[in-house]
């Protein structure tokens, strides 16, 4: 994999998406790129709400208490990443670079905060509760997008592989 994005940096050094400094971005390169980017996003996040129902379901078996609460910390986790993504994606792809990093960081401080606010919410309003089911199921409900990513690339791998 490292091999991978050593050759795609090689490649973007080589062609650069500008020759002329005062030539305007290939936006429709943009918008594929934008749309590739929504897709594996909106792909992370059905995966972490199917991941926090599996989840749950299974935590049944230790109680509706620790089902809930585990619904909850997945819940957390996943509204978060989705406020995220809308806030982000709803910025069009050939704005200016500045513009669209300042977006990314008022989106993820505004996450934050959204993130927090929940946590308040659900200690407040949730009786009973199993904060270890609901801190660990937030924390593994994080990991769901790096477990994805892995998963699509050994079965890319595979297909590419067979295509030898």
């Amino acid at each position: 994999m490292a091999l991978k994005c050593k050759k795609t940096m090689q490649q973007d050094q080589q062609e650069p998406d500008h020759e002329n400094p005062g030539e305007q971005p290939d936006t429709q390169r943009l918008d594929d790129l934008n749309q590739a980017s929504r897709q594996q996003v909106f792909r992370f996040i059905k995966a972490q709400l199917l991941t926090t129902l599996v989840l749950s379901a299974i935590l049944l078996i230790f109680g509706r208490v620790v089902a809930y609460s585990s619904l909850a910390g997945g819940l957390i986790a996943t509204l978060a990443n989705v406020w995220f993504a809308i806030k982000v994606f709803r910025v069009k792809s050939t704005v200016a670079a500045e513009t669209l990093l300042t977006t990314f960081y008022v989106g993820e401080i505004y996450k934050f905060i959204f993130t927090g606010a929940m946590f308040v919410v659900a200690f407040v309003l949730i009786k009973p509760i199993s904060v270890i089911a609901l801190l660990v199921t937030y924390f593994l409900i994080h990991m769901t997008p790096a477990v994805v990513n892995v998963l699509s690339n050994k079965t890319f791998d595979n297909l590419r592989d067979k295509e030898s």
